[in-house]
């Protein structure tokens, strides 16, 4: 497992070199004392075996005070795209932020972009933040259970043509506890970003974080994370009395832009209702594939050991 000495650990998100099989991890990460708030980070660390991790020098920081991202850097993700590396992070500023507790708060949510030649020395770009919510598709103040402007969690997606910015946002129609949706951003330059109509996918949450898209077997995986409480009623009725405090799922498409079908629960790994096993993304690492996840509890905050995981035509399964 992997901790931060002093530290609390948020979401963690993976690039594997292939030539190498070398992973880099980057990872939220504060001041033990903290909130998260004004010292956040993004941190770094590289690995051969998802166990064994090496701590290198964080890569990302707040900005000065009056940017946009001064107040916290947030989850994001890293692909490599035309000989350059580019990681896609989202960011709140004091200006327009409260940081009450995390019910009562308010704050409105944006991505940026940082690029790198070397997966080690990053540059935020000048245009910072690239992208928000567009009206015509997304919800600004949400009507959800948290008082907040949902834009956050990017995952870049690269279809060879343009990349996809997939986005824990809300959409503007249906039931209140089922807007929770993935937004879509795509780009062709990285640095202008075009915001598009939601993704397509089942309506089963007031919110959808952490989402990521896979390709595995000729089938395409959307992996998200959400809250128990942020379930809608009918999605919540398939656990029966079993509805975990928070967890990670999975849906199934046949195309990497939907529309993607949830099966049963869609929970990946089944593990104890009220502990802390979340934001889980998937590594592959030479021909198998890895599910790696946050754990906070009495026990200094860490990334858990990789959960070998395979995939199906209903879902993502551990392996037993």
């Amino acid at each position: 497992m992997f901790t931060h000495d002093g530290h609390a650990i948020g979401d963690a998100w993976y690039f594997v070199d292939n030539p190498t099989d070398t992973v880099h991890m980057f990872y939220l990460a504060w001041p033990e004392n903290e909130d998260g708030s004004y010292n956040s980070f993004v941190g770094h660390a590289i690995s051969k075996d998802l166990i064994n991790w090496d701590r290198l020098e964080p890569v990302l920081r707040s900005g000065p005070i009056g940017s946009w991202d001064d107040l916290r850097i947030c989850t994001g993700s890293t692909i490599e795209h035309q000989g350059r590396y580019w990681m896609a992070y989202s960011a709140t500023s004091t200006k327009e932020s409260t940081t009450d507790t995390i019910w009562d708060q308010y704050r409105v949510q944006r991505t940026g972009m940082a690029v790198s030649d070397d997966l080690t020395e990053w540059s935020k770009l000048f245009n910072n933040p690239t992208s928000e919510p567009d009206l015509r598709y997304y919800e600004g103040l949400s009507s959800g259970l948290r008082n907040m402007a949902h834009w956050r969690d990017p995952y870049l997606y690269d279809s060879s043509e343009q990349v996809y910015q997939l986005i824990c946002a809300r959409r503007l129609e249906g039931d209140v506890s089922q807007r929770g949706t993935i937004g879509l951003s795509r780009s062709k330059d990285m640095f202008e970003w075009e915001v598009l109509p939601p993704l397509e996918h089942d309506s089963v949450s007031d919110e959808m974080e952490c989402p990521q898209i896979y390709e595995i077997n000729g089938l395409w995986y959307l992996v998200f994370c959400t809250l128990g409480k942020f379930l809608s009623k009918d999605y919540a009725a398939r656990f029966k009395n079993k509805i975990p405090e928070r967890s990670n799922f999975a849906m199934v498409s046949n195309n990497p832009l939907g529309p993607y079908k949830i099966y049963g629960t869609g929970q990946i790994i089944i593990h104890p209702l009220d502990s802390y096993f979340y934001a889980a993304q998937l590594v592959p690492l030479r021909g198998a594939w890895y599910l790696l996840a946050t754990i906070h509890d009495e026990n200094p905050d860490r990334i858990s050991d990789p959960v070998r995981v395979y995939a199906d035509e209903i879902g993502i399964h551990q392996e037993l």
